[in-house]
């Protein structure tokens, strides 16, 4: 009997350390906050949940890798808010909002709610991201300029899970947020969970998750905003309450390494499924055979006078270093106009992604081409 006590007292002290260890407030690698237990279950995870155990249905239903009690889109959605939630002391971004009704506010990334099917149930708003949900108007990532990896790579779809080779990250089942945010690292050594702060290697995590696949070594960098930037698209421009983009101007590629690259910012990102969006190279380097992306603003001519009322959230140019000087600023003839001055990834209330409503424009709709073009109103 006195072993068997020492036994359960040796076996409670473990369990107290390692909750200590896993939830002391501003733990060095521990960017998420909070209960331990908000995100993760101990004894019902990989396997579904045997309902004599109890009654906790979405235990039997979901079973989750990594000891997680949820999915990407399950942690991430809100029937009641369409930005930011609190979820035990750690604010979570809402990526899918799940009201009746379209979201009024939302993130820089926007917000699926327009491509879900039952919600908005439009692809060309979106990345559709959802399994089984194959995109009703585009039957491979367009520009893919990449190939095959099989027609259930994230370069054809993010609706299916993938059967190819891992690329390092262990890919293999994966569909849907983890197409692009290939190696989410909750835990990573960025910035505090609502803090702000810049965001520029592997060991942080790289810029909102965004990588390479593992044998490049590479990924996004940026400057990521304390709240998302919680609010759109009412934010007004000329404040300092935004994240920072990098880009390349010299960029001669797509992705961040293929044919010369285009250097380690979103547009580097996106071009690894859309290199063929501007054909030739991103960049400053012209002739141009579509819109470039990453290429400077010219001092000159109608552009000379763009962001007149300063740095524009809804039109977020990048920087060619990070963080900004002055980020209420834009500084024309240096920094860039990028894939996200005009698109939101996850989605928009508008056609392609649109940051603003160019398909009704004029007549209706919204013409935010004109704060780079300002001659052309």
């Amino acid at each position: 009997m006195a072993q068997f006590m020492m036994y359960v007292s040796k076996k409670a002290y473990l369990i107290i350390f390692l909750m200590i260890i896993c939830c002391l407030p501003g733990h060095a690698l521990a960017k998420v906050k909070g209960l331990c237990s908000n995100c993760h279950t101990m004894h019902a995870s990989q396997k579904q949940w045997p309902g004599q155990w109890g009654n906790e249905t979405w235990l039997r239903a979901h079973p989750q890798k990594s000891l997680l009690v949820n999915d990407c889109v399950g942690c991430h959605s809100s029937g009641s808010s369409s930005t930011n939630y609190n979820l035990g002391g750690c604010e979570v971004p809402v990526v899918l909002y799940t009201g009746a009704g379209q979201p009024t506010s939302y993130l820089a990334g926007g917000n699926f709610w327009w491509v879900k099917e039952g919600l908005g149930g439009e692809d060309t708003k979106g990345h559709n991201v959802f399994l089984g949900e194959d995109d009703d108007s585009l039957p491979e990532a367009p520009g893919n300029s990449v190939g095959s990896c099989g027609t259930d790579a994230c370069h054809i779809n993010l609706s299916e899970q993938y059967s190819g080779p891992d690329m390092v990250f262990v890919l293999n089942g994966k569909y849907g947020c983890q197409g692009c945010h290939l190696n989410a690292r909750h835990h990573a050594n960025d910035h505090p969970n609502g803090e702000s702060g810049l965001v520029d290697s592997a060991d942080k995590g790289w810029y909102r998750f965004l990588s390479g696949h593992g044998f490049t070594g590479e990924g996004v960098k940026g400057y990521e905003y304390k709240d998302w930037e919680a609010g759109h698209p009412n934010l007004a421009p000329g404040g300092t309450a935004h994240n920072e983009y990098i880009g390349d101007a010299a960029a001669t590629g797509y992705g961040f390494s293929q044919s010369g690259g285009a250097g380690d910012g979103v547009t580097a990102f996106c071009t690894g499924c859309h290199g063929d969006f501007s054909h030739g190279g991103q960049g400053s380097s012209s002739p141009w055979e579509m819109h470039p992306s990453d290429a400077k603003i010219p001092n000159s001519g109608e552009y000379a006078d763009a962001f007149g009322a300063g740095y524009d959230p809804l039109v977020p140019v990048a920087r060619t270093s990070l963080p900004s000087s002055d980020p209420s600023k834009v500084d024309i003839g240096t920094d860039l106009v990028q894939c996200l001055s005009c698109h939101r990834p996850h989605g928009s209330p508008y056609f392609k992604l649109m940051r603003w409503d160019y398909k009704n424009w004029p007549g209706g709709g919204d013409n935010k081409c004109t704060v780079c073009h300002t001659t052309k109103k």
